[in-house]
């Protein structure tokens, strides 16, 4: 398969381009706040490699979320536009099951935690990289910080260092679409939504 995936759900923001089921091509950056200047600066980058056609494209993936308002509307929209122009499905990626199949993990039972605001975070439990709960956001005092654990953005919560850092990438955007094609992919994409998980609904 080749795809284009992207990930603006953090102040990470990301593509990358696969070709027959290979990452050829990754650009990400660190960028707070720039991701709807960038994020078309970097497709075009893309667009300058050899190998890249947009006639051979075949599935667009995007990070879904929970995550940034902002990014995740950014990414979407990009996202949706490119899938309408190419006539081609969109798949949502769940971003804690980018972050949750990441390699640098080892444990086997863990939780994701990305930060959202305030104290607040989005959570979900992951066994063997498979989630085992839906995603949920809760503050970080409440959670259960005696299990393994890793983490994206709460470096300044309390504890928070005893977890690894991990951003989501594109390239497991890309990875996560390609193995779960058929169950997740979209082919009316206009009707996607972001998975906000507000907070403000926490029980």
């Amino acid at each position: 398969m080749n795809l284009l995936a992207i990930d603006t759900t953090t102040d990470w923001c990301g593509i990358s381009f696969f070709y027959e089921d290979q990452c050829k091509i990754l650009i990400e950056k660190s960028i707070p706040k720039k991701h709807s200047e960038q994020l078309p600066i970097f497709y075009e980058e893309i667009q300058k490699t050899p190998m890249f056609s947009q006639g051979i494209i075949d599935a667009i993936a995007i990070s879904i979320g929970p995550g940034s308002f902002t990014g995740l509307r950014i990414g979407l929209g990009f996202a949706k536009g490119l899938a309408y122009a190419l006539n081609i499905p969109l798949v949502p990626v769940p971003t804690l099951e980018v972050i949750a199949n990441d390699p640098i993990i080892k444990f086997d039972d863990y939780f994701v935690y990305l930060y959202s605001h305030r104290d607040i975070v989005y959570f979900q439990k992951f066994i063997n990289r498979k989630p085992v709960n839906d995603p949920r956001a809760s503050p970080w005092k409440e959670l259960d910080h005696s299990q393994n654990a890793v983490q994206y953005g709460c470096d300044n919560l309390s504890n928070s260092k005893n977890y690894p850092s991990i951003h989501p990438s594109a390239a497991m955007v890309g990875e996560l679409a390609i193995k779960n094609y058929e169950i997740w992919r979209s082919n009316e994409p206009y009707t996607l939504a972001s998975n906000y998980i507000s907070p403000f609904e926490i029980g």
